[in-house]
């Protein structure tokens, strides 16, 4: 038995968020509290007519309240720790058990009509403290508190108060397991939003880093073919400029001299031609080969899906027109395509790392005029600063604190590889926007 009382009040502490409890015990909360009580003992014993309607000793209510100090001495004993001992635990369900006693007392000492308003005050009090504590059926450790707190006022009650009690208790014991389940299990269902959430992002973020090492290897290699060709045109320079003094002198070198310059600039020019094919192909290798035509629609639902894990407090709406195939013709397929809208949306979604968006709107639709699918990307964030609106988008240039710049950098490249646009502007009443064009596959 009691072993099975410790491993409840150890899952009850475990499931306590301790900010919360010690906001709500603090010093501070403490001296309004007392604040509101002294005014409303007050009004209660000198307002006009209110002896009449409470009936309340103030004298007497304030001597209920010695109980609950010892909430007051948990504020001060733990005014400076972010952490609870299981000592504090106990003295918190204390003096919160002795503050629902002095709410119950004011009901079981006023008169009938003002006990009547300050049961009501007393099932506020029991829901707050059941939503605080996280009181469940399996840890019913602050009802407990809250019943003997009843019972102990009761026996000060009037007798024309004790049907008040009957209805009462029963309804603040119900709406603190009620609101303590409830706000248990909206605890839960925010962990596993955020364990998603970090699952996401780490997804992205291990995609984005085998993005930048194949770019990385990319560069690398067109940088090595780079100096070959420097290399090469060095040589045919020269072979160019020993040919021009040999015209100019007449042909005073060997025989054999010309044909060798000659093909020494063959070879050079081969080269060079070789070098200049091999980048080409390692460009279009790393952003995706052959276009391939992709159902636009499918990709931003599920895009707006997962940006919203990441983002749950971010409003994210996708309209297009569901009964028309919109279909991209794009380098690298689906996975080029979500790449580009995911990092779009993303960026949106962050606004410029000082103020994030509340809501981005996702058009599309197939462009009267040129016929080509149109896709634009709104926000109500911050906009674009106007000196980067000027400037051309540019890699390893962001605004926002440990981000890269490659998203929309590396967006814009992946449009353009597919003969689309990608186009910035901040709107009239606020935001940003983005408007990307993209070519439409055609069936035969």
């Amino acid at each position: 038995m009691r072993g099975g009382v410790r491993a409840a009040f150890r899952r009850w502490v475990h499931a306590q968020n301790v900010p919360e409890v010690l906001a709500a015990s603090s010093v501070g909360a403490w001296l309004s509290l007392v604040a509101l009580i002294l005014v409303l003992l007050a009004a209660a014993t000198w307002a006009p007519r209110a002896q009449e309607f409470f009936g309340l000793d103030p004298g007497t209510a304030l001597l209920c309240l010695g109980p609950a100090l010892v909430d007051f001495a948990f504020a001060l004993l733990h005014r400076r720790r972010q952490h609870i001992e299981t000592w504090g635990w106990v003295l918190s369900l204390t003096g919160t058990a002795g503050l629902q006693f002095f709410v119950a007392s004011l009901m079981a000492i006023s008169a009938p009509s003002g006990a009547t308003l300050f049961a009501g005050f007393f099932l506020f009090t029991a829901a707050f403290h059941g939503r605080i504590f996280r009181v469940t059926p399996r840890t019913p450790f602050l009802p407990l508190g809250t019943a003997l707190a009843l019972g102990l006022a009761a026996l000060l009650t009037r007798p024309e108060n004790l049907p008040l009690f009957g209805v009462i208790g029963p309804a603040a014991l119900m709406a603190e397991l009620y609101l303590g389940t409830f706000a248990l299990q909206h605890d839960r269902t925010a962990a596993e939003a955020e364990r998603l959430r970090a699952a996401v992002q780490a997804q992205m973020l291990a995609q984005q880093e085998r993005d930048v090492g194949r770019m990385s290897q990319a560069l690398t290699e067109i940088i090595h073919h780079s100096q070959d060709i420097r290399d090469a045109l060095l040589s045919a320079g020269s072979a160019a400029d020993l040919l021009k003094g040999l015209v100019a002198r007449g042909g005073t070198l060997g025989r054999g001299e010309p044909e060798r310059l000659v093909q020494q600039l063959h070879s050079d020019l081969s080269h060079i031609r070789e070098r200049v094919m091999d980048i080409h192909q390692k460009g279009r290798r790393h952003i995706g080969g052959e276009p391939e035509g992709v159902d636009l629609v499918p990709v931003l639902d599920s895009v707006r899906q997962s940006v919203a894990l990441r983002f749950p407090e971010v409003d994210i709406q996708v309209q297009a027109d569901r009964q028309t195939a919109l279909r991209a013709w794009v380098r690298g397929g689906t996975t080029t395509l979500r790449r580009v809208v995911e990092n779009l949306v993303t960026n949106a979604c962050e606004g410029d790392g000082m103020r994030a968006a509340g809501s981005v709107r996702i058009s599309a639709r197939t462009e009267p005029l040129s016929g080509r699918l149109e896709m634009v990307i709104s926000d109500d964030g911050p906009g674009f600063p106007p000196e980067r609106l000027a400037a051309p988008i540019q890699g390893l240039s962001t605004t926002k604190p440990q981000a890269t710049g490659l998203g929309l950098y590396t967006s814009e490249c992946l449009i353009r590889a597919s003969g689309g646009v990608l186009e910035r502007q901040n709107a009239p009443a606020g935001g940003a926007v983005l408007r990307v064009l993209l070519p439409r596959e055609v069936r035969a």
